[in-house]
């Protein structure tokens, strides 16, 4: 219960009351004035383009009267209510995530790294969601906002939080985990993502890392034995390490775009996630479930009715199959979703791609080498791409057909006319490249 007194205990701040204001009351946290009630404490986040405390008076409009505001604004207000002023109020979100997960004490898994954590996620939560109440993020919130305002929203009833933790630097990972206190904590790979503001693999390696630095005592880590840097977290681990591989996944058909058929226990299932990095996703998943002494045949089911995350690898078939993987992009990715393209043995394979982004210094040289490895690998018959950095990678292909555009709308227009009945299409790109629109373009274009 987020009452005021909770809050007064969670900030060590004492409240500024002005007029009749309500104590017994249970409040949720909102930082959105346009969703926003009488029932909600409004805390004022300074953002890029917005500073909620220039919403203080539409939120008292419609009934509010609780606010955590900054100390900077304590000689502003006039209003009537309950005010807590703070001194970071992103800190004071994270005060009270971390204060309320206490209360509740539900357990917690965490998961990190440079790709295929949300997979990872949706499929810890689909399996543990069979033995116990779990509560995760609705959306991709795992930064110092997201995080905070998703483990606020849980039940008390809520045995186990399933939570990602993302970055951009260097202690953004230690701040989440000193929130989260993970009983578990799961490291995916470590790769290129972000190694624009990190300068190396090793030191996004120290980044994914930090994840151990609020861990619960006597925790456990899960670790990616297949990955370069295995040795290096497991020296690190502060706690016991439990490592997961894809050995560990008994594979009976890989059927390319369709996904696997794996024998589990002595079941035969059908994993619809294509591609050998979704087996390293569904490893640590099922080492964690394990763990938690989830039952086989509930693993079991748990797998075969498992849906792909909306813009991860999500096959949606009809006069034209498209895979929508444009949700974000680094090099391992890039190449694993290329990889997953080539495997299907049936129409055109056409790659829409575009360019990968927080690569920093070493943009132009991983764009280069993507280009030099589809160059080899040939993983398709056709590119269409946009984007300065893909002008960069189209350039060093020769053996495949590469069109490229200067921008986004041309390329759609090329792309209308081209496709036909029973091609294959890979959407891969960084999120902020918009690929998601072309891909919902060519889904409504050739399903009229």
């Amino acid at each position: 219960m987020l009452t005021p007194d909770f809050i007064t205990e969670s900030l060590n701040v004492q409240p500024v009351i002005i007029g009749e204001i309500r104590k017994d009351i249970s409040l949720k946290i909102s930082i959105d004035s346009r969703e926003i009630d009488e029932n909600s404490c409004f805390l004022a986040i300074k953002g890029e383009r917005f500073d909620g405390h220039n919403f203080v008076k539409d939120c008292v409009n419609k009934g509010v009267k609780y606010f955590i505001l900054n100390k900077k604004y304590k000689n502003k207000i006039k209003e009537n209510g309950y005010f807590w002023f703070v001194k970071d109020n992103i800190k004071a979100l994270g005060q009270l995530a971390k204060k309320y997960k206490n209360e509740i004490f539900a357990n917690s898994v965490a998961i990190t790294g440079s790709s295929g954590k949300t997979t990872t996620r949706e499929l810890i939560v689909s399996i543990l969601s069979k033995k116990y109440n779990i509560h995760t993020a609705k959306k991709n919130f795992n930064n110092e906002i997201g995080l905070p305002l998703t483990i606020l929203e849980a039940k008390p009833e809520t045995h186990i939080f399933v939570l990602e933790l993302g970055m951009n630097h260097r202690g953004e990972i230690h701040r989440l985990s000193k929130i989260v206190s993970p009983f578990a904590s799961v490291i995916t790979n470590i790769g290129y993502a972000h190694i624009g503001n990190l300068g190396s693999r090793e030191n996004i390696a120290k980044a994914k890392a930090e994840i151990f630095d609020g861990m619960n005592k006597g925790g456990y880590a899960f670790l990616n034995k297949d990955d370069d840097f295995y040795e290096f977290l497991k020296k690190i681990s502060p706690c016991e390490v439990i490592d997961f591989s894809i050995k560990d996944i008994q594979i009976i058909e890989n059927k390319g775009i369709d996904g696997f058929t794996i024998d589990y226990k002595g079941e035969k299932i059908e994993f619809s996630l294509p591609g050998f990095h979704n087996i390293s996703n569904l490893a640590a998943a099922l080492k964690v479930a394990e763990f938690f002494n989830v039952d086989p045949k509930n693993i079991a089911e748990a797998i075969k009715n498992f849906k792909p995350v909306k813009g991860r690898n999500e096959v949606v078939k009809g006069k034209i199959t498209l895979i929508n993987d444009a949700y974000n992009a680094n090099p391992a990715s890039m190449k694993a979703s290329l990889l997953v393209l080539s495997s299907s043995n049936k129409g055109r394979k056409i790659a829409v791609l575009s360019d990968m982004l927080e690569l920093g210094k070493y943009e132009v040289k991983l764009h280069e080498e993507l280009g030099e490895w589809i160059n080899t690998q040939k993983p398709c018959e056709t590119i269409f791409c946009y984007g300065k950095l893909s002008k960069i990678m189209a350039d060093k292909i020769k053996n495949i057909k590469v069109f490229w555009f200067d921008n986004k709308e041309k390329m759609i227009e090329e792309l209308k006319s081209f496709v036909q009945e029973g091609d294959i299409i890979l959407f891969k790109a960084s999120h902020s490249m918009g690929l998601e629109e072309v891909f919902d373009r060519l889904r409504s274009f050739k399903s009229n």
